[in-house]
This record gives C-alpha cells, sequence and structure tokens, in this order.
C-alpha cells in the first residue's frame, strides 16, 4: 500500500518538529538564569547597548555571579540609583555655587530632570522586585529619556565638566533596560 503524498509530508516535516520542541531557544531567558560571564557578554552585546566594556565593567563582579537574572536586574538599576542620587546632588551644588546665571538655571533644570529620573529608576526597582518585568524596561526607559534633556542642555555650554556623569547615568539607564526587556521577550 502505497502512503498518500500527505503522510510522506507530515512524516519528512516530524523529525524537524521534534527537534523544535525539544530544543530551547537560545534567546529566551528566565528570572531565575543563573548568572555567568558568559550570560553577562550574551547581554551586553544585545543592542542598544553601545559600549559591551563599560556594560561588562559595571555588572562584573563577584557578588554578580552568586545572582540569578532578576537579582541582577535589580542590582543593575540600585547601581543606577545611587549614581543618580549622587549626579543629583552634584547638579543641586553646581547650582548653588555658580555665578553665571545662565548656567545656575541649567543646573537647577538637570536637578530637577535628575529627581524625575532618580524617581523613574526607584519606580522600575518596585517594577523588578514584584517581578512584573513587562514594565521595568518602560521605566528604565523613562528615566534615560528625561536626562537626556539634561545631557542635551550641558552639551551646548563650555567647561561643564559634569557631562561625562550624565553620559555614565544615561548608559546604566541603558543597561538596565535592555537587562530588563530580555526577561519579557
Amino acid at each position: 500500500m502505497a502512503l498518500s503524498s500527505v503522510t510522506r509530508n507530515v512524516f519528512s516535516i516530524l523529525p524537524l518538529l521534534v527537534i523544535i520542541t525539544i530544543t530551547p531557544l537560545s534567546s529566551s531567558f528566565s528570572p531565575t538564569d543563573k548568572v555567568t560571564t558568559e550570560l553577562l557578554n550574551q547581554l551586553c552585546a544585545k543592542p542598544p547597548i553601545d559600549n559591551i566594556t563599560f556594560c561588562i565593567w559595571q555588572t562584573s563582579s563577584a557578588v554578580t555571579i552568586a545572582l540569578d537574572l532578576g537579582g541582577l536586574v535589580d542590582m543593575v538599576l540600585e547601581k543606577t540609583r545611587v549614581f543618580g542620587n549622587m549626579n543629583l546632588s552634584a547638579m543641586k551644588d553646581l547650582a548653588t555655587t555658580t555665578t553665571d546665571p545662565y548656567l545656575k538655571d541649567t543646573y537647577k533644570i538637570c536637578a530637577i530632570d535628575y529627581e524625575l529620573a532618580v524617581t523613574a529608576i526607584e519606580g522600575a526597582q518596585v517594577f523588578a522586585r514584584s517581578k512584573s518585568y513587562e514594565l521595568v524596561p518602560q521605566a528604565a526607559s523613562k528615566a534615560l529619556d528625561i536626562i537626556s534633556s539634561c545631557e542635551a542642555d550641558l552639551k551646548d555650554l563650555k567647561n561643564v565638566s559634569n557631562s561625562i556623569r550624565n553620559l555614565v547615568f544615561e548608559r546604566m539607564c541603558n543597561i538596565g533596560s535592555v537587562f530588563s526587556s530580555v526577561l519579557t521577550s
């Protein structure tokens, strides 16, 4: 008895379907995945992270390897929050110590931006800790968007040293956004 063409096609596709169902997808991550050097390298290579070396430096430590991916996201957000508060404090100090009225106004506006950005990062932390990972990238991206306006204001000024600190904060926000977004893809 000859096999019909439909039956032959099913049997030829069957091995492929079995392989697909038992092979894990390499792009899927779970909050409980343990952090390894390979995982960090893979995460830091994801766009739009523009500086892999900075990303790896920012996230690698002896403590990191003991974490799972959810803990790594929380650690990155905590580092970002702390650094954002340091920048906020610096902006407030610059606003009170400068004698240039234009700089004073710019620093005051940047201080407000930092308050909003740090609040957004704190919101991202709340989402991460409650395992609402789909909301974390949005909050981290919001912080990045907010602080970008401060960066734009400072870029136009000469002899302003705090611009580097803004760039670092932006990169930290970006890392938090990318790392948390892999938990929802």
